[in-house]
């Protein structure tokens, strides 16, 4: 059927729309049905495939895939600019760079957003005790988590955070993720950090301190990349408010780390302070103290549950016993001092005060417990003493100046843990078999129905002992590795 001259005109005009609306469509197929690129930004927690986090898509694509398919566009009148749309991607060569332009382009580094509901948080513990801080963290309402070497990632708003740092027993410090990305060079640090907006984080007035911990990295100079950072948050501030602030490197109101891996960079604000062991209770410490958290981390691996008789008889400076009796009374390890997310913008006193409250409030008031402790050594039992009197626990646990070779059990069964004498702590190495050998014949003499858990970083320990482990553990106390090992006694000998 043939169309007259005038009707032309109307057939091309809609032939064209139809075009453009094809066109169109294709490209909007594309980008939805596009995978996306490998993200830089940090894995969604709860987003796992075969047991492996899948990292987030950059909230760029995401908005792209929320976005309805592009409308047809209107016909352009002939020689009027045309509107620039997205192309599919060719395979066709790139055009010659021009002279003098780098053939490696400077990746720009990220620093990543997070969303002020849900926060990113890293807490640190001492290796081996992640996957009881993992259950921990739960407990206290921190379910979201992921596993991580030395610790136990997390999101959640900034008060659970603050819940963390008050309940934890197990944690040495809360890390507050405030940028990540790839980096190449100590500019690509600097910028990065340039990128994180400190002042909005904390006031000027506020005292900082920038620490670098580096793992792989292909950097000199972790002093240098320190001076970086301290430099971008100061050089933020000028621009910001004309001042910067100052630096105390002893005991900063804001302190700042930066973890360097091969090739990415991660930024935290230290919510803890000082490292979370510090309980504000201990005021006479022992020849080799026992770090707190790890004392406590002892007592969950040991399986130790409040009312059941407890035993240190070479208990130092009482640590373990401390531990004990605060779990026992549902006390809040962190109630009696101050942290650095004090110092910060985001701090709600009003909230944090509710907290402290309800923690005060679920504690239970001090009476004696099943919690016994003995020391050769005169001096650390009135260091434990004097411990837990601090802590308010003193009428919580019976104590004497007992040697352990010499001495009976304290009840018909029990749960022995206690850190004995070991090569880097006292005594030579003839001195110390023997006297593994010694403890060894007086448990399975005058502690049949008990179990003990001790824990060594001497490898004569297990051989010398005369015992049979069920278990041993594999931990740290600080950087000496170290083995909890588990004997359960039974009448005569346990081989």
């Amino acid at each position: 059927m043939s169309s007259s001259k005038s009707d032309r005109p109307k057939i091309a005009l809609k032939r064209r729309v139809e075009a453009g609306a094809e066109v169109a469509t294709e490209v909007a197929t594309e980008v939805a049905t596009k995978p996306a690129a490998p993200s830089k930004f940090r894995p969604r927690l709860g987003d796992r495939r075969a047991g492996k986090p899948r990292p987030a898509m950059p909230a760029e694509v995401i908005g792209q895939q929320d976005k309805p398919a592009a409308k047809p566009r209107k016909p352009q009148p002939e020689g009027a600019p045309s509107e620039k749309r997205p192309q599919p991607r060719s395979d066709a060569p790139r055009p010659p760079r021009e002279h003098g332009q780098s053939s490696h382009p400077r990746r720009r580094p990220t620093v990543e957003p997070a969303t002020a509901a849900r926060q990113r948080f890293f807490v640190s513990c001492p290796r081996g005790l992640e996957d009881e801080l993992a259950r921990e963290l739960a407990e206290i309402g921190a379910g979201d988590q992921m596993p991580a070497r030395g610790g136990v990632i997390f999101l959640g708003d900034m008060a659970l955070a603050w819940k963390v740092n008050l309940w934890s027993r197990l944690a040495i410090r809360v890390l507050w993720q405030v940028g990540e990305g790839h980096y190449r060079g100590e500019d690509d640090l600097y910028e990065a950090a340039m990128g994180v907006d400190w002042p909005g984080l904390f006031d000027v007035s506020r005292s900082i301190a920038v620490t670098t911990v580096g793992k792989a990295s292909p950097l000199k100079s972790l002093n240098f990349v320190t001076l970086r950072i301290k430099d971008a948050v100061c050089d933020r501030f000028r621009a910001a408010v004309g001042e910067r602030p100052s630096v105390d490197t002893r005991d900063p109101q804001v302190p700042i780390t930066l973890f360097l891996s091969e090739e990415r960079f991660t930024l935290y604000l230290d919510l803890s302070g000082s490292p979370l062991n510090r309980r504000g209770y201990r005021v006479e410490a022992a020849a080799a103290p026992l770090n707190e958290n790890l004392a406590a981390g002892l007592l969950k691996l040991s399986g130790w549950t409040p009312g059941t008789p407890l035993y240190d008889p070479m208990m130092g400076g009482g640590t373990i016993l401390l531990e004990a009796a605060l779990m026992a009374l549902n006390i809040a390890p962190g109630i009696q001092r101050h942290f650095a997310f004090e110092n910060l913008a985001s701090f709600d006193m009003i909230e944090w005060q509710r907290l402290r409250k309800n923690a005060m409030a679920q504690a239970s008031e001090p009476h004696p417990l099943p919690l016994f402790g003995s020391d050769i050594d005169p001096l650390m039992v009135r260091a434990t003493g004097l411990n837990l009197k601090a802590a308010g626990v003193f009428d919580c646990v019976r104590l004497m100046e007992a040697d352990f070779l010499n001495v009976d059990p304290p009840m018909p069964t029990g749960l022995i843990v206690s850190n004995p004498p070991y090569g880097v702590r006292l005594g030579s190495e003839d001195d110390l078999v023997a006297f593994y050998r010694a403890v060894g014949d007086n448990l399975k003499q005058h502690f049949p129905g008990w179990t003990a858990c001790m824990i060594s970083g001497d490898p004569e320990f297990p051989k010398s002992i005369g015992l049979s482990a069920n278990r041993r553990t594999p931990l740290f106390n600080g950087p000496l590795e170290c083995r909890l090992y588990e004997y359960r006694l039974v009448a005569g000998s346990n081989r």
